[in-house]
C-alpha cells in the first residue's frame, strides 16, 4: 500500500477550491499540446491513472466507506471549514482527476495531478480569507499564477490553475514555482511511449479508476522475491453499479503468462462461489483477471473477512 503524508494530501483534497481563489487575473489558456491530462504526467511516474471523482461519489462503497471517515476526521473539519468561507464544496467541485506519481514506497513520493471541474471563477473571492485562515497551520506564498503551501510537517504542495475550470497540482520536490512552470508547458512525451500507448489502449480509462503501474516500482518487492518479475500492472474498477475489475499483468513472454495463469487458475477455483464471475487467462504476454462482484456478493466477502464498518 502506497502511504503520503496525511496533511500534504488534505492540502491536495482542499485543492479542488483553494487553487481556483489564487487569481483575480484572466486565465490563460491551456496550449492545445497541453489539453490532454497525458502531456502533464511526467514520463518518469511509476504509476498513471484516473479517477472518475463525480462518479465515485455515486457508489455504494463510497457511502459505505468513505463518508463515515470523512465525517469524523479531520479531513471533514476543514473541508467544512472551506465550505462556510468559500461557500464551495471541493468534494463536490471536483469531476475528474489525472495523476502520476514517482518514488512509490518513500515517505514522500513525488504526484502530478490534473483536477477537472475546480469552479475558479467562483472563488476569486475567496484567497484573502483562506490566506488569513490557515496562518500558523501553513505557509503560503503566491508568485503570479502560482501558489506553494507548505505544511507544518514541511510537506509542500504547488497548484496554478490552467483554464477556468482545471488546475495543476504538484506535490513533492517539484512543488514550487520552477518544477510547476516546467510540467504546465504540457510537454511530457509519455503518450507518445510505445509501452505505455500500448498498456493505455487495453485500459479502459472510462471505469470509474484506471491505473498503469510500472513493474520497476517498489511496490512489486514482494512480488519479486516470489520469482514473479512483472513488467506492469495495469487495468481499471468500475463502481457504477456491481464492482467489476478488469486487470492485467504484463510479463516477459507469453509462455511466461500461460503458465502464471494456469497457477493462478487452480488457485482461485474454489474462491469461484464467492463471486458473481472470477476468471484468469492469458492474451500473449498479459495475465488477465476479471472480477464481478453484486453488491450481495461484495456485503458478503467483506463480512467474511471482517471489513465492514
Amino acid at each position: 500500500m502506497v502511504r503520503i503524508r496525511h496533511s500534504s494530501w488534505v492540502v491536495v483534497a482542499l485543492v479542488a477550491g483553494f487553487a481556483g481563489a489564487a487569481f483575480a487575473q484572466p486565465a490563460k489558456k491551456l496550449p492545445a499540446k497541453a489539453a490532454d491530462d497525458l502531456a502533464l504526467i511526467p514520463m518518469d511516474s511509476e504509476v498513471v491513472g484516473g479517477l472518475d471523482f463525480a462518479q465515485v461519489q455515486t457508489s455504494k462503497l463510497w457511502k459505505q466507506f468513505v463518508e463515515p471517515q470523512l465525517a469524523k476526521n479531520e479531513v471533514r473539519k476543514q473541508i467544512d471549514e472551506f465550505k462556510t468561507n468559500c461557500g464551495v464544496d471541493p468534494m463536490k467541485s471536483v469531476t475528474k482527476m489525472s495523476f502520476g506519481m514517482k518514488g512509490i514506497g518513500n515517505p514522500n513520493p513525488d504526484g502530478v495531478i490534473v483536477a477537472h471541474g475546480v469552479p475558479k471563477a467562483k472563488l476569486t473571492a475567496c484567497f484573502d480569507k483562506m490566506v488569513k485562515a490557515k496562518q500558523g497551520q501553513a505557509k503560503i506564498v503566491r508568485d503570479g499564477d502560482i501558489v506553494t503551501i507548505t505544511t507544518k510537517d514541511n510537506q509542500p504542495v504547488a497548484f496554478m490553475f490552467l483554464d477556468d475550470s482545471t488546475a495543476l497540482v504538484v506535490v513533492g520536490t517539484q512543488a514550487n514555482t520552477a518544477g510547476v512552470k516546467g510540467i504546465a508547458k504540457g510537454t511530457s512525451t509519455l503518450r507518445t511511449s510505445a509501452a505505455f500507448s500500448d498498456l493505455h489502449k487495453k485500459t479502459n480509462t472510462n471505469d470509474t479508476l484506471w491505473m498503469i503501474i510500472n513493474g520497476n516500482s517498489k511496490a512489486f518487492d514482494q512480488m519479486r522475491g516470489m520469482g514473479m518479475k512483472p513488467k506492469a500492472v495495469f487495468g481499471s474498477v468500475n463502481v457504477t453499479k456491481d464492482l467489476t475489475m478488469d486487470l492485467r499483468m504484463r510479463m516477459e513472454s507469453a509462455g511466461e503468462a500461460t503458465n502464471i495463469a494456469s497457477m493462478m487458475q487452480s488457485q482461485v477455483k474454489g474462491a469461484a462461489g464467492m463471486f458473481d464471475k472470477l476468471q484468469v487467462s492469458s492474451d500473449g504476454a498479459d495475465v488477465k483477471a476479471l472480477v464481478v462482484l453484486s453488491d450481495a456478493k461484495l456485503q458478503g466477502l467483506l463480512k467474511t473477512f471482517g471489513a465492514t464498518p
